[in-house]
């Protein structure tokens, strides 16, 4: 069963504005300002998959102005049954709850904060 895990990643998505979101030969770049006004920049290297939506879905151990990682994710169980993962492969599905203006998911071989 998916379960939610809280993470702190070094940035918050609570009370943040509306995000860029840009993807260049399987790496995305995540642009937002946060509650304080801070421009942000994350990078997520070898990303395989990612989705945006604008209504808020939550699963189990979810916040709604969080980061989280999914555990035992059915979405990224997908990508390696198909293929485009290695079983052994290091991807994670990460959610990060923009309350108020959606919710994006990467899978992807991690991250990096811009400062």
């Amino acid at each position: 069963m998916e379960r939610a895990e809280i993470i702190d990643p070094g940035f918050s998505t609570a009370d943040a504005e509306f995000p860029s979101i840009d993807i260049d030969e399987g790496d995305l770049v995540l642009r937002f300002k946060d509650w304080q006004e801070i421009q942000r920049e994350v990078f997520f290297q070898d990303t395989v998959a990612f989705k945006w939506q604008m209504i808020e879905a939550f699963i189990d151990g979810e916040a709604y102005d969080r980061s989280h990682i999914i555990t035992d994710s059915q979405w990224l169980a997908e990508h390696v049954k198909q293929g485009e993962i290695g079983p052994q492969e290091e991807y994670k599905h990460y959610k990060f709850d923009f309350n108020g203006n959606g919710q994006l998911e990467v899978i992807s071989n991690g991250f990096t904060v811009k400062m």
